[in-house]
């Protein structure tokens, strides 16, 4: 009996230390889990807003400029002065400069 009852608290006691243990685990698990998906929800935020957003807005912007260059391209043959047209002129300039470039 004597044996009993001091095995009995201390038997008491290291179950509740693994019972505590284990429920502690899975509650620091969750914990875990739960501040990894905020950090990647404010990680996502942030993308769009410094990155994706500005990004948007230049494509968009770069879109509009290259219609208007190649409605502008597009009427060079109605160009009044055909050899001296300037537009003619500063195509070329640039095609004699790119494969300059690119042989280099």
């Amino acid at each position: 009996m004597k044996i009993t009852n001091q095995i009995l608290p201390f038997a008491v006691s290291v179950i509740t230390l693994i019972v505590g243990w284990f429920g502690g685990r899975r509650k620091s698990a969750a914990e875990v889990e739960i501040i990894k998906s905020d950090h990647a929800e404010k990680l996502l935020k942030l993308n769009d807003q410094y990155l994706i957003a500005p990004l948007t807005k230049r494509i968009d912007i770069l879109s509009q400029k290259i219609q208007r260059l190649e409605q502008a391209l597009s009427r060079i043959s109605d160009c009044s002065d055909a050899k001296n047209c300037p537009v003619k002129n500063e195509l070329k300039k640039q095609k004699n400069y790119d494969t300059k470039r690119i042989t280099k």
